[in-house]
């Protein structure tokens, strides 16, 4: 599945489309989670139907396309308000290359639900084998979204997808998230743990800043609830309202800069995270910033940013005989070191050296990389960091072998982190004495860094060189990232040595004689800066028009705020508005601080009803009361039932109704009120029986009460069932 490599690892076989319908082929215990990825169990979702979905699949396998086809129209015709049959529907004319048709399929799902998150997936693997990297991702983030935190099989489809596309894109800190997500959504996949850990665990040969587990600073102010959703996009947009509400904060910039690393979008994470860095006085989380600055310049986009660039090369191979034959005659000069071919002979790889001058022949000879070189597909490809170098090479090569390889190509992209250091350290050709090639490595990488890399003008410290980068505080707080990344790079990529039979890395270079030599030693903090939170004015609802609330960010409101600019909307007859701030307020994450979410839920319900829209008013009050039972320890649970009751009875379930006011009364036998409220239900859809039912109950429990006050009400009640019957 995946390769560690230089790239990390490579995508060998994209997934079926039709990989997410868990157990297509086996019965599925009705309590498991719904294979459409609602979150819901399979008894309260596509259970109706998933057999005859089932069975579409099967056909399809069986080889009877036509008859499998018919099945699954057949059924979304007779459930057309169903958008996952719609999806299961697409998914099979995927698989059967009716592209344009499942798209037409998807495009009905959508209508019924926007956001929908199977629709995302299936559009996303679509783009991916259509070779569109940036658009599959965007459709496999926006199904992360959507999906519903217990949809854990699709997350984990997702998330992996994403890892991919992520590090396809050089964004390993976007990748290492992903994956992360995958491997929590599906602890129990031994392969995928074990590719995590071989990518971004101990033995990773890519560099610490971008590999390590990044964690979220404590910040002055703490962020809102949302922020511990899980969901990447919630903790965004808090870190957003933590900075734009405490600007001098260093930490919140880093947790928006790191959130957005997360979700790959490269250049805002940088800007912020170069917020933090000018900020903070801390010289070890400076660093920590920097050094991750440089990891994203290193990605997909950000060639305009980044020092490090990979220069590339392609030639067509139009003799291969000739270009292999040449490929050994330069094995023989010591022009190549590493060569490697595969069984099969359709693929090769090698690096062209150069080897280093040796006034004394001492039986030891260093080279440098002047060029990586891969052939596969008839195609020869030459990269390096250094264009010259690159260049050089590809000119030697269709020089000696003249029109055996067509004209050179030249493109730019960006550098994989273990190419780097080709400049920097040197490769033994021939080895007499280990010692010598050790001290010759390092005299190399020593003089490199000290010699030639200072006086290097870098983008990232605004063309400044590092030599002059130490007497300017916000360039020498940058260089403290750089100096990082490079050592980072350099420990990921160390040549290795056999000492008594163990394999050890040959140290070349130590960084600290770089940082002294800049003025870039990391310093010991002092007294943290004092910050302070500005107070937000109160926002007065009550002064506010049905113009100044519909400009509001309902986003930013707290649940206090939403619950005074419902007053006000309804103050001014705006009851749209009214109902657009209870559903801001009833999705918001669980706030220990408000649990109570009734204001919101009975403003939702009552909108739904003026609409006469009571499916939708029922479907909140269930909403509703479960959230309430799960947060507000049930707090609100008569003001639900009563609602529902209400709701279930003129909806034309009267014997939903019944049941929903006889368990109301059940739990509180004692309360007068829900005789009367029960009754008077019953009396309004005509249902007399019933509603004498309860207001003998109501009768006999005021007789018991000794409350005349109930005693009578519920007589008038009883007469009033009584004539209705006749």
């Amino acid at each position: 599945m995946f390769q560690s490599q230089n790239s990390l690892y490579l995508i060998e076989s994209e997934l079926e489309l039709n990989s997410h319908i868990a157990a297509k082929n086996m019965a599925l215990n009705p309590y498991d989670n719904c294979p459409c990825g609602s979150g819901k169990k399979l008894k309260w979702c596509c259970a109706p139907y998933f057999e005859r979905i089932q069975k579409a699949f099967e056909l399809q396998q069986q080889g009877q396309h036509e008859t499998a086809i018919r099945t699954m129209e057949a059924l979304a015709a007779e459930f057309p308000d169903k958008p996952q049959i719609l999806g299961f529907y697409a998914n099979l004319l995927f698989g059967e290359e009716k592209i344009e048709k499942a798209e037409e399929i998807l495009a009905k799902a959508f209508t019924l639900d926007p956001n929908f998150p199977m629709g995302h997936l299936l559009r996303g693997i679509l783009r991916q084998q259509e070779g569109e990297l940036i658009g599959a991702l965007m459709l496999f983030r926006k199904a992360a979204d959507a999906y519903p935190p217990d949809a854990h099989e699709q997350l984990s489809q997702v998330y992996e997808l994403i890892a991919r596309n992520e590090v396809t894109l050089n964004r390993p800190v976007a990748s290492r998230a992903a994956m992360e997500r995958a491997v929590q959504f599906n602890p129990t996949d031994a392969e995928m743990r074990e590719q995590y850990e071989s990518i971004f665990g101990d033995g990773s040969r890519l560099p610490n800043a971008a590999r390590k587990a990044y964690s979220f600073r404590k910040t002055v102010k703490p962020p809102a609830a949302e922020a511990a959703t899980g969901k990447y996009s919630d903790a965004k947009r808090a870190y957003e309202q933590i900075t734009q509400q405490v600007p001098e904060d260093p930490a919140g910039w880093f947790n928006l800069g790191l959130v957005r690393a997360w979700l790959g979008e490269q250049p805002a994470a940088v800007e912020a995270l170069n917020k933090s860095i000018e900020l903070e006085w801390d010289d070890a989380k400076v660093e920590e910033a920097a050094a991750l600055v440089e990891v994203l310049r290193c990605g997909q986009g950000m060639d305009a940013e980044s020092d490090y660039l990979e220069h590339r090369v392609f030639m067509q191979v139009r003799d291969p005989e000739t270009v292999f034959q040449l490929l050994q005659v330069m094995s023989q000069e010591r022009k190549i070191l590493a060569p490697q071919m595969d069984p099969n002979g359709q693929y090769f790889s090698c690096f062209v050296v150069e080897e280093l001058p040796n006034l004394l022949d001492t039986g030891t000879t260093m080279a440098r990389v002047m060029a990586n070189v891969t052939i596969a597909g008839g195609m020869m490809r030459l990269w390096h960091t250094n264009q010259e170098a690159v260049r050089s090479v590809a000119a030697t090569i269709r020089d000696r072998v003249n029109l055996a390889v067509g004209e050179p190509i030249e493109a730019i992209g960006p550098s994989q982190f273990g190419d780097l250091t080709q400049e920097a350290i040197a490769l033994p050709v021939r080895t007499a004495d280990v010692g010598a090639a050790e001290a010759k490595i390092r005299d190399r990488t020593t003089k490199f860094f000290e010699e030639v890399w200072i006086h290097r003008p870098l983008k990232a410290l605004g063309g400044a060189a590092p030599l002059d980068a130490g007497g300017s505080p916000l360039l020498r707080k940058r260089l403290l990232g750089i100096i990082r990344f490079w050592q980072d790079c350099v420990e990921g990529s160390l040549p290795q040595k056999q000492v008594n039979g163990q394999v050890q890395p040959i140290e070349v270079y130590d960084f600290n004689r770089l940082r002294h030599k800049l003025g870039a030693d990391l310093q010991t903090p002092g007294e943290a800066p004092k910050i302070t939170i500005p107070e937000e004015p109160k926002k007065d609802f009550t002064a506010m028009s049905a113009a100044d609330l519909a400009g509001l960010n309902v986003e930013s409101l707290t649940s206090l705020e939403l619950e005074d600019a419902i007053r006000a909307a309804l103050k001014l007859d705006a009851k749209e508005l009214a109902v657009k701030f209870a559903k801001t307020g009833a999705a918001k994450p669980p706030d220990a601080t408000r649990p109570d979410r009734y204001p919101f839920y009975a403003c939702i319900i009552a909108g739904a009803i003026a609409e006469s829209d009571l499916a939708t008013a029922l479907k909140y009050a269930t909403e509703g009361a479960t959230y309430d039972a799960a947060h507000n320890h049930g707090k609100r649970a008569n003001e639900y039932a009563i609602r529902s009751g209400q709701l279930q009875a003129r909806s034309g379930h009267p014997d939903a109704a019944e049941k929903s006011f006889d368990e109301l009364i059940a739990r509180h036998p004692d309360e007068p009120k829900f005789y009367i409220t029960a009754t008077e239900s019953m009396l309004s859809v005509k249902q007399g029986n019933r509603a004498l039912k309860f207001a003998e109950l109501g009768l006999a429990k005021a007789k018991s009460l000794g409350n005349r006050d109930l005693e009578a009400a519920c007589h008038e009640l009883a007469d009033a069932a009584s004539k209705q019957m006749k």
